[in-house]
């Protein structure tokens, strides 16, 4: 694989689409442990403008999903709370159009992150296959930690 071929396809990689993968290393504790510092850098994962917007269809998908499991969630509680209540809704039936709601976008995501949808506008992997690179395995063997998040 050359160096300006996209990690995830193996396509041309397009300048300015790269995935901005970090690594940490180095906590140390501030001010009796309330907070926190350490190093980081990033590395940019050479990709193509196929696999970004793949990618980005793919967080768009979760995000919905997530709100949609919210709401159904609080309108679950809500159903719940008026059944203990004494007073039943009138039209339960309408709980289950949420639920179906969130179930499809379950299902969408899903199909998404296992590459089970023809679509040539996905990406053959999901974004988290760049901490597999190179660049960045090679920070991990010289004591870097292989995530983004702070510690």
């Amino acid at each position: 694989m050359t160096p300006s071929a996209c990690w995830f396809c193996g396509d041309q990689a397009t300048p300015g689409h790269q995935a901005r993968t970090g690594v940490h290393r180095d906590p140390e504790d501030q001010f009796l442990g309330l907070r926190r510092e350490w190093k980081a850098t990033w590395v940019d994962v050479p990709r193509c403008r196929r696999c970004r917007i793949g990618h980005e269809i793919d967080k768009v998908v979760k995000y919905v999903l997530i709100a949609s499991a919210a709401v159904t969630g609080l309108m679950l509680l809500a159903w719940t709370a008026s059944r203990l209540g004494g007073e039943a809704w009138a039209d339960e039936w309408q709980l289950v159009l949420p639920v179906l709601w969130t179930i499809l976008w379950l299902v969408l995501w899903r199909a998404i992150r296992t590459s089970r949808i023809p679509w040539n506008r996905l990406a053959p992997k999901p974004e988290k296959h760049a901490r597999e690179h190179p660049a960045i395995q090679q920070l991990v063997e010289d004591g870097w930690e292989n995530r983004e998040g702070g510690y």
